[in-house]
This record gives structure tokens, C-alpha cells and sequence, in this order.
């Protein structure tokens, strides 16, 4: 990905930021950031077939969170990674991918109001940035201190999330690593997608967001296997992801897409495929949780 992609993506979370911050009026604001996020959606569902290295554009895990609030996703107490669990990441793969995981567990409680789960996971997320060397994002604790000034102020909260996407971006491009904003964004696609499995049903417009989110996996898999850290240890990530990916293309209506008056907003999933296709995603998310 190049420079120019990162301003695109800087560009995309300040509008989403825009859009959340800047109305007084609640209903408006949501109204407004969820035609931001249907943009996206159908952005990233138009790049499913261009190259990974120059268009793929990752939305970010507030992104993610918000559009499966808007389908009706509520918070559950205890589905979550529990925060305490930063304890056991002590390798450079596992504190990377869990980065990401938190990072969606925190846009998650803050989106449902979860006051004190969110006091919890922007603490790991800290610490975290720290021991895989990316301490300026949260600037001394400065940011961290806003987060709990701010805590019972949504708008605030959500304008500090965006900061902190905006310079773990740049902290990735100055240190020309940009690369590993893969890693960050597979596990917190993985959590969002975890997350929206637990109340999914044939009946749920939650599964319709999983089912366009399905429409992206193939990309962050390459984006992955582009990825130019090789310290990092990602191939039960990559075969996790592609045995979603294999599992989701085997259902019958899925199959109806090599059809070309056929999109992802047609397909419809069984019970049984949500089961599966959860199992699926379960599995490859409690062997990144479990460090």
C-alpha cells in the first residue's frame, strides 16, 4: 500500500469523525455516519476484485462496530476478550494480533455505552502500543488521560478512537511498516465478526453485515500474505481466514456469484450456514485469544 492509500484512509476516518462529532442533534449525527458507512461498504464490496497492493482500502474497527450497531447488535456482558488476558501475550505475533481484537472489543463497549469496559480496553490497548513499540500514539498518556476525562461523552470518546487510528497510521508509514496495518486490521475483523456471530440468525440484519464482510475476506488474506515482517508468525492466521473464506464460498447461494447480475447484498444464509460459518470463526479467534 502506498502513500497515497494512507491519505485515502486518513481521509475516509476523519469524515466518519466528521459525521459522528460535528451534530448536536444525536439522530442526525447517527443518520449521517451511517451513509459514511454504507460508502464504505460499498467501496470495499467494488475492490473485491482489484490488486491488493494499490486499492485495497481496510475500514477501520469503528467502522466494523458501528455498522453492526446500526443492524441491532447489542452489547453481551462476558463474549468479549477479557482485558486481563494482556497479561499472557508475551510474544510479538500474539500482543499484534490481540491489538487488533481489543481494539474492536474497545469500539464495541464505547458504541453500547459500556462505560467501564471501555475504561478497561483502552488501558490494554496502551499497553499494548507500548511493548510492540508504538508508544507516541497515545502521546505520554495524554490521549489516555482525555479517554477518561471524557468517558461519559460519547462524541469525545469516538473522536479519540479516531486519533488513535489515525497515528497508529502514521506511525506505520513513517516507519515505512505500513504493511502491518494488515495484521491489526485480520484480528479485528476477526473479533467485529465473532462479535456480530453471536446474536446472528436467517432472520438477522446482523448477518447481512457479516455476509458483506465476507465480500473483503479474500483481500485482507493477500494483504496478509504481503505483509513484510517475517518474524511475525501468521500462517494459522492465514489458513484460519482462508478456511472461513472456503467454508462461506461453499454454501449454495454463494456459489450463485460466479453469476455476474448476482452481488453479496443477495445472498441470504441458512441457520445451519450461520452455524458453520460461525464455528469457522470462532475457532481461528480463540486461537488468537489464547495468545
Amino acid at each position: 500500500m502506498n502513500i497515497l492509500n494512507a491519505s485515502l484512509r486518513s481521509i475516509a476516518a476523519l469524515s466518519l469523525a466528521g459525521v459522528l462529532f460535528s451534530c448536536a442533534d444525536a439522530p442526525k449525527r447517527m443518520e449521517a455516519a451511517e451513509e459514511v458507512i454504507e460508502e464504505v461498504i460499498e467501496e470495499v464490496e467494488t475492490m473485491e476484485s482489484e490488486s491488493i497492493e494499490d486499492d485495497f482500502m481496510m475500514p477501520s474497527p469503528i467502522q466494523i462496530a458501528a455498522m453492526f450497531n446500526r443492524s441491532g447488535l447489542k452489547y453481551e456482558g462476558g463474549i468479549a476478550n477479557p482485558a486481563s488476558n494482556v497479561n499472557k501475550y508475551n510474544t510479538k505475533t500474539a500482543r499484534f494480533l490481540n491489538f487488533g481484537i481489543y481494539s474492536a472489543d474497545l469500539a464495541y463497549a464505547v458504541l453500547n455505552g459500556e462505560r467501564q469496559a471501555s475504561l478497561e480496553y483502552i488501558g490494554v490497548i496502551r499497553e499494548l502500543s507500548e511493548k510492540i513499540g508504538m508508544p507516541s500514539i497515545f502521546d505520554g498518556g495524554s490521549l489516555l488521560n482525555s479517554f477518561e476525562k471524557n468517558i461519559d461523552n460519547q462524541d469525545s470518546v469516538l473522536s479519540i478512537l479516531t486519533t488513535i487510528k489515525l497515528r497508529t497510521d502514521e506511525y506505520l508509514l513513517s516507519n515505512d511498516d505500513e504493511s502491518k496495518e494488515a495484521v491489526f486490521f485480520a484480528s479485528a475483523w476477526v473479533e467485529g465478526m465473532y462479535l456480530g456471530s453471536k446474536t446472528a440468525t436467517s432472520e438477522s440484519s446482523v448477518t447481512d453485515r457479516i455476509v458483506e464482510q465476507m465480500s473483503i475476506l479474500h483481500n485482507v488474506i493477500g494483504a496478509i500474505k504481503n505483509q513484510n515482517d517475517e518474524s511475525l508468525e501468521l500462517t494459522f492466521l492465514i489458513e484460519g481466514l482462508e478456511e472461513i473464506q472456503n467454508t462461506f464460498r461453499s454454501f449454495e447461494e454463494v456459489k450463485s456469484l460466479d453469476h455476474l447480475d448476482v452481488s453479496y447484498s443477495d445472498i441470504s444464509l441458512t441457520n445451519e450456514e450461520i452455524s458453520l460459518l460461525n464455528k469457522e470463526i470462532e475457532t481461528l479467534r480463540t486461537k488468537i485469544i489464547n495468545g
